[in-house]
């Protein structure tokens, strides 16, 4: 540790802040040798010196491919050594989830990657909730994928821990490339540390601790030139010096110069080969069986006896060639490295398997799984079986990556022709968890491989045609699921008509499948009455049918069939289609228990994924119910973690939650950031463009707005919509087109729009549709259209629109001279809009009541209605009664974030106790809305 006190003074600096709850990631990298391990070492020591918890790792060449392995060794004795409270305080909350990820809890494994990484910092959380921590790891350029998300997760969120998080790198190693380790080194809050060359005084007091006290001037200074530093270097030329009995003087420098290795490796190897057979054997043997190394495996694979291997290990401990500990580790990476590299490739590959089947036996299977990606495929059904296992545990611990480079490794062994499809269908299945770009080739190579096997189809054709609808591909999607069709015999009724059902509910959500599924739909519901007990995918496909071509009496009541089908809630995909029919249908409520049903399950299982989903779901059923800032906080949620064709869904739920907002400035920064998705035929580019060109007319370029409404119409047309409940394209077309002046265009459209909003027979559809009718028609008889849209709205289930139609009742009314009158449809109308924080609605109505000599409301700055998205979505989940704690678990937040918005939810809502949140969000608090004191109430 020469000359590292300026290093250790920046570390010591580091943990007096995590002391405080300001945490912090500090990265020490340099060159092989340089002393990285050693500060790391002296970290920690000055860690425990000050009570903090350590928790120590080190990445490896061997274990780069092992799920979780860097966490595993963590975390893992951390929890081995908790007693059973202890546990439970570790364990809570979705921590769980991180220790099942490690293998080291039993329970439901995590639903997907992300599920893991969120436990595991969780689990980190915890522990320093207890008392401040310090996690070190070395070599961090070695860190398998999973550890690493981890490790990255993790970093971006030390600032509210107790945490201090030291990573050690090795300059120029091309893993260092990652993107995730970039995105960690490339965060402004990292710490960067690079330990110097030692300087000549430095060598010098080295030389003469370890060779010589004597050693002279000239010696040492030439020690330090052939070594430039480097402490590794010194101490590998020194014993080289030793092993040549060399005096420490001028006259041996040329000697010197001579000895000295060109790298750590020859020397190594070199001293190594003089000190006889069984220390090579075992050094080998260590070398091949990674860091980590039970004494026991490798005296056995080193072929010795067990005393002799006790022996042999300490005088290579002695030489520095292993390091003085138990389990065996060598002194260096570079010299492992050096030892391994020196094996044959045969004999490498050889020894690799053969320590296989010597690790087999702990039960350890990813180490099993490691040591055969290192072997030569040789038609073993042994390893094929281990490697399958092993992919089978990667996948369950939230590592589809690593499972499938086990898979791939097993299909090369090769396996029995019996096993191939088996092995595609997992192969395909972790390449799609893990969003890697050969997942359809392994599922398709897996069905045309299938044969008889019926679980493989049915297996692989869901999941494949999963791939290929968020992939645009819909018809490949309706052709897998017509291919298995063919494969049932008409005896298996039950099976035969779910797939014909599927097929139908697939194609209907495309506009290249969109006209035949449309016929195959027609001809179901003409079956459906001889059917005694209909598959629930049938029922949702007929709703969804019904309710696209207008009929909503039959949706409804296929609807509330499907809701009564046991086991609720349903499956994703079928989830997801029943809840656009509960839009079409105007159910909200029913829409909103089924969503909240469908978050909370996800929630445990911390399946990120569907958690976007049904998230944006919910978001259009609480704007629907005027609930903007509830739908505004799921829109925003999903918006920060979608990707592909969620994230197009995400940003239309929150473009239109804007809109309502009149924050326009914000809904353009979004379309900025986002690539169109116009050349797409997903249903969901129609709902976009709807959304955009409600924008682009609230912008007031309205030539661009009629662009997309009227591209939205063609695509719902081929999408077989008769009638778009959930977002009339008609109505906004129209009154675009009466902007523009082109007054018969507009009022054809508003007309064609209310005959099947009558038809339609639900109340918003048809308050709306009157709305748009009464703009258009103007005079008398649009007066009389408008007052019908309210007193229909009145009667709905959504408010926002409610509004909407007596604002711009009131606004005609004012128009046509009608002060009074006008006055109170207008105040009405901002009152609520007020209420829902439809800024846009509001804005015009306090508009007109000012063209009507009124003197309106101002916006709120304290109250529900001052709350921004994310403080409502804290403040709704606090008072359900969750702690601090599980409110950022849930919304994926650290604690101190959830702590901030409680303390400006209190401030807003004028409120002191926790107890108060449920009352101050219904707005019934009462007396306790007078402010409080200024001094801010402490949130616990």
């Amino acid at each position: 540790m020469l000359e590292r006190e300026a290093e250790l003074q920046r570390v010591d600096a580091l943990l007096d802040a995590a002391s405080r709850r300001r945490g912090s990631v500090v990265v020490v990298e340099g060159a092989p040798g340089i002393g990285k391990s050693e500060l790391l070492g002296a970290v920690r020591r000055h860690a425990e010196g000050r009570d903090f918890g350590v928790l120590g790792a080190r990445g490896s060449e061997f274990e780069a491919d092992m799920a979780f392995g860097v966490a595993r060794q963590l975390l893992e004795p951390m929890l081995r050594a908790a007693s059973r409270a202890e546990r439970r305080r570790l364990l809570s909350g979705v921590a769980r989830m991180g220790a099942q990820a490690l293998g080291v809890e039993s329970g439901e494994p995590p639903a997907d990657p992300f599920a893991a990484i969120h436990g595991l910092y969780w689990l980190c959380a915890n522990r320093a909730e207890r008392g401040p921590l310090v996690l070190v790891v070395d070599d961090a350029q070695w860190v398998d994928d999973p550890s690493l998300a981890w490790l990255g997760y993790l970093g971006r969120r030390t600032r509210d821990l107790a945490l201090l998080l030291v990573l050690g790198l090795r300059s120029g190693d091309p893993r260092l490339e990652r993107d995730e380790l970039e995105r960690l080194l490339g965060d402004d809050g990292v710490d960067l540390i690079a330990p110097a060359p030692l300087s000549a005084v430095a060598v010098a007091q080295v030389v003469r601790a370890q060779l010589d006290a004597n050693a002279d001037e000239e010696f040492c200074a030439a020690c330090s030139e052939l070594t430039r530093g480097n402490p590794l270097f010194v101490r590998e030329l020194l014993a080289a010096a030793r092993a040549e009995g060399l005096p420490a003087r001028g006259a041996s420098v040329e000697t010197l110069g001579r000895i000295a290795p060109p790298a750590v490796g020859p020397s190594v190897l070199a001293r190594l080969s003089r000190m006889g057979p069984d220390l090579v054997a075992l050094a080998r043997a260590v070398a091949v069986l990674g860091s980590g190394t039970e004494f026991m495996v490798a005296a056995e694979l080193a072929e010795l006896d067990p005393a002799v291997a006790e022996l042999t290990a300490d005088r290579l401990a002695a030489a520095q060639i292993f390091a003085p500990a138990r389990p065996l580790e060598f002194f260096h990476p570079l010299i492992a490295g050096a030892v391994l590299q020196d094996l044959a490739p045969g004999a490498r590959r050889l020894a690799h398997r053969r320590a296989a089947s010597l690790v087999d036996r702990a039960g350890s299977l990813s180490r099993v799984a490691a040591h055969l990606l290192a072997c030569g495929p040789a038609g073993d059904p042994w390893v094929v079986r281990r490697l399958r296992d092993a992919a089978g545990e990667a996948l369950d611990r939230g590592a589809p990556g690593v499972a499938a480079g086990y898979l791939r490794r097993a299909l090369a062994e090769p396996p029995h022709p019996a096993e191939r499809s088996p092995l595609l269908l997992a192969l395909g299945t972790s390449e799609w968890r893990a969003g890697q770009p050969d997942a359809i080739a392994h599922l398709e190579q897996a069905l045309d491989s299938a044969g008889e096997d019926p679980g493989t189809w049915f297996d692989a054709s869901w999941l494949l045609a999963l791939a290929f609808i968020v992939t645009d591909r819909a018809e490949r999607a309706v052709a897998v699921f017509e291919r298995l069709r063919a494969g049932v015999p008409d005896s298996d009724a039950g099976l035969a008509l779910t797939l014909e059902a599927s097929i139908a509910l697939v194609g209907l959500g495309n506009e290249r499948t969109a006209g035949v599924a449309l016929r195959r739909a027609e001809a179901l519901r003409d079956r459906l009455p001889a059917v005694t007990d209909p598959p629930l995918h049938l029922l949702i496909a007929l709703a969804n049918y019904a309710a696209r071509t207008n009929r909503s009496s039959e949706a409804q009541e296929l609807t509330e069939r499907a809701l009564a089908y046991k086991p609720y809630p349903p499956p994703r995909e079928l989830a997801m289609a029943m809840m656009y029919v509960l839009t079409m249908v105007e159910r909200y409520d029913a829409l909103r228990r089924l969503s909240d049903d469908l978050i909370g399950a996800a929630r445990r299982q911390g399946a990120i994924q569907e958690l976007i989903v049904f998230s944006v779901l919910r978001s259009w059923a609480s704007a629907e119910c005027g609930e903007l800032a509830d739908a505004e906080a799921d829109a925003r949620w999903a918006l920060e973690h979608a990707t592909g064709l969620s994230r197009t869904q995400a940003l239309s739920a929150m473009l239109r939650v804007l809109v309502e907002r009149d924050a326009l400035d914000q809904a353009e920064h979004l379309l900025d950031r986002d690539a169109d998705t116009r050349g797409l035929h997903s249903g969901e580019v129609a709902r976009f463009l709807g959304v955009r060109g409600r924008l682009r007319a609230a912008q007031g370029r309205q030539t661009e707005a009629l662009a997309d409404l009227l591209e939205c119409g063609e695509r719902n047309e081929r999408l077989g919509f008769v009638m778009l409940g959930g977002g009339p394209w008609r109505v906004d077309a129209a009154l675009v087109h009466a902007a523009l002046g082109n007054a018969t265009e507009a009022r054809r459209l508003a007309e064609e729009q209310l005959e099947l909003a009558r038809a339609f027979a639900l109340p918003r559809a048809l308050g709306v549709s009157l709305r748009a009718c009464g703009l258009v028609e103007g005079g008398a008889r649009g007066l009389r259209l408008l007052a019908d849209a309210v007193r229909t709205l009145e009667r709905s289930t959504s408010p926002l629109e409610l509004a909407r139609a007596l604002t711009d009742y009131g606004a005609a009314l004012r128009r046509s001279g009608q002060r009074g009158a006008a006055r109170a449809q207008l105040e009405r109308g901002l009152d609520l809009a007020h209420h829902l924080g439809a800024g846009r609605i509001a804005g015009q109505a306090r508009a007109e009541l000012v063209a009507a000599g009124a003197k309106p409301r101002r916006d709120a700055v304290t109250g529900r209605d001052a709350l921004t998205a994310g403080e409502l979505r804290v403040a709704r989940l606090a008072a359900e009664g969750l702690t601090n704690r599980e409110v950022a678990q849930a919304l994926f937040i650290t604690t101190m974030t959830a702590k901030s918005h409680l303390s400006r939810i209190y401030r807003k809502l004028g409120i002191t106790r926790r107890n108060q949140l449920a009352q101050a969000l219904a707005g019934r608090l009462g007396d306790a809305t007078e402010m409080p004191s200024a001094t801010a109430p402490v949130i616990s």
